[in-house]
């Protein structure tokens, strides 16, 4: 076989693995929180902060006890245990002040619960299907449009901006699991998503068939901007296309004065 035959077969087998879409199937779970609210003891369904509580297949529910009083969070109605899920099998250990108690739910349906310690404080947690929430914001640079788009079922984004040739900054409005697309004009090669000084891409980023990036990542608690780097970042393209231009004309140029004898600078 002719060589220059085989390293272009090489070369189109590589990129022929390189276009095929993988599969990416992100985690998308959330943590929701439940306060045990002061004065609990002496209170009913307002005696837990949101009830009911709504959250979906997969989330974990957290209770803080934010009262001065133990209690227990116990699944069940009136007075009497499900088994579903028992804080304090045999009041041991009972939930005191700031301590937590997690659930994690994995079906749908309604789970009434209540404190074995003090029977009138009830609550609702409403597990649904759930699955994550499509938004979309777009960053314009020199007067073009790059739509980027975001599912979570936590996590909304807000805005996105774009440093030339170096990165894509996108914000949101609060931490979570996140799946990010951007499109190939804006960004690709990405190697990097950054939270801080905290690396926080997972996994390797999928190129879509229309040449669009995907890329997922859980945005740490207290942090609501991560900024996204990659081989290219507009408008490098365009500068590049620019520079080349510039060249081939120079060259054309030099050529056609090389032709008729002269320089630049005049006659040679």
């Amino acid at each position: 076989m002719n060589s220059k035959i085989a390293v272009a077969i090489g070369l189109a087998a590589v990129l022929a693995v390189m276009l095929v879409p993988v599969s990416f199937s992100p985690a998308f779970a959330a943590n929701v929180a439940v306060s045990i609210t002061s004065g609990s003891a002496s209170k009913t369904t307002d005696a837990f902060s949101p009830n009911p509580v709504n959250a979906n297949v997969g989330d974990t529910v957290t209770w803080t006890n934010d009262d001065s009083t133990p209690h227990t969070v116990v699944s069940g109605v009136a007075a009497t245990p499900d088994g579903k899920f028992n804080s304090s099998p045999n009041f041991n250990p009972l939930i005191k002040t700031k301590e937590t108690f997690s659930v994690k739910f994995n079906a749908t349906g309604d789970y009434p619960y209540y404190c074995e310690l003090h029977p009138a404080m009830v609550g609702t947690v409403k597990i649904a299907a759930g699955g994550p929430t499509e938004t979309k914001v777009t960053a314009t640079l020199d007067g073009k449009n790059y739509d980027v788009t975001s599912k979570s079922t936590t996590s909304t984004a807000t805005e996105a901006t774009i440093q030339s040739s170096q990165s894509v900054t996108v914000k949101f409005d609060k931490a979570g699991d996140v799946e990010l697309t951007l499109p190939k004009t804006m960004i690709s090669g990405i190697n990097s998503v950054m939270a801080g000084n905290q690396e926080i891409l997972q996994g390797t980023p999928m190129v879509n068939a229309d040449g669009s990036s995907t890329v997922k990542f859980t945005l740490p608690e207290g942090s609501t901007t991560v900024v996204i780097k990659g081989a290219t970042v507009v408008p490098e393209f365009p500068v590049i296309a620019a520079i080349l231009a510039g060249t081939i004309a120079a060259i054309i140029g030099y050529t056609r004065f090389a032709r008729n004898g002269t320089s630049f600078f005049g006659k040679a």
